[in-house]
């Protein structure tokens, strides 16, 4: 199972804030050269919706949620500002 954890949809909805996100937008994941990136969209009927302090941070469809089965959003402290990561990405 995809795990995301709430340090992870904290971060995410200080993105959003960030961003100026509409209320609607909310994160998705798309593969981008063999990677993954995240970038704003609006909900689908399908999605799986993670929700924190009552607003959708992340959307995640079938595919997505299948592909990333054993992976987990966490986030790292790096030098400057906490960064988002995928955690058990094989190397």
């Amino acid at each position: 199972m995809f795990t995301v954890t709430e340090a992870a949809r904290g971060r995410l909805l200080s993105k959003l804030v960030g961003r100026k996100a509409a209320d609607g937008e909310a994160f998705r994941f798309t593969r981008k050269n063999g990677g993954w990136k995240l970038r704003l969209d609006l909900p689908q009927p399908n999605d799986t919706k993670l929700v924190h302090e009552g607003r959708n941070v992340l959307l995640l469809n079938d595919d997505v949620t299948q592909t990333m089965t054993k992976l987990t959003l966490d986030v790292i402290n790096a030098e400057t500002k906490p960064r988002l990561t995928l955690l058990g990405l094989s190397t």
